[in-house]
């Protein structure tokens, strides 16, 4: 697999901690974690629940921010950003796969990705109906355009989420447990298609509790009581 020149700095975390103070005292959701993504890899986080995979996620995305540490993503200092600039940020610069697809129910799936497009606003307007489409005809359910969410699978359903993350052409796609609900098959379509993603350039991450080890991940980075106990890369 082919990587960009800027090596493992495309996303870099540098000595990111995360903590939660409560009554029975402090928290430590992340230790001191250092990691650089490349631009093009297929990253695979796993580790038991509560080890700290969807704190991590949450650095990533800027939805929360380290307590101690930086995030820096394409030389953005995602970290320093407010939330105004941040929701800026994160809508041109990453896509986000949830495990519950989050579809909005009273939308066809068209709809969906046409008002990702219309809050972020990167994408021309006379071409976002086009787009969609042929993001639809990508992940396998452009028959499907019309129909609300609850007429679809739930592996349909998953496909138009990843259509509607990939909406404004992030850099980076972001999956949360994508394949959770779905039965093996389909979950191998799902992993299918971001093998599919990452060919074409983009930079995919997927949390799971999930066994890949028979899944095509390049990496596979394990989390333990919120630190990292496993990296293996180069696995393609």
């Amino acid at each position: 697999m082919t990587h960009s020149n800027n090596s493992s700095g495309f996303i870099q975390f540098k000595q990111v901690s995360k903590w939660f103070e409560s009554g029975a005292g402090r928290f430590e959701a992340l230790k001191n974690i250092d990691l650089g993504i490349r631009q093009g890899e297929l990253v695979a986080i796993v580790g038991k629940s509560g080890s700290g995979k969807s704190t991590l996620l949450n650095m990533l995305t800027g939805i929360d921010h380290p307590s101690q540490g930086a995030v820096t993503i394409n030389a953005t200092e995602v970290h320093t950003l407010d939330e105004s600039r941040l929701a800026t940020w994160r809508g041109a610069n990453i896509g986000i796969v949830f495990q519950f697809f989050q579809l909005i129910p009273t939308l066809s799936i068209l709809e969906n990705l046409l008002l990702a497009m219309d809050f972020v606003n990167v994408i021309p307007k006379k071409e976002r109906r086009q787009r969609a489409e042929s993001l639809l005809a990508q992940v396998g359910i452009a028959p499907h355009a019309g129909k609300l969410p609850a007429a679809l699978s739930g592996g349909e359903q998953q496909r138009a989420a990843i259509a509607r993350a990939l909406a404004n052409d992030p850099p980076i796609l972001v999956a949360d447990e994508p394949t959770g609900n779905l039965d093996s098959k389909t979950a191998l379509a799902i992993q299918t298609l971001f093998v599919e993603l990452v060919g074409s350039g983009k930079t995919v991450i997927v949390v799971t509790h999930e066994n890949v080890t028979d899944v095509a991940y390049n990496r596979i980075i394990t989390l333990n009581d919120g630190a990292i106990v496993g990296d293996k890369q180069d696995l393609l």
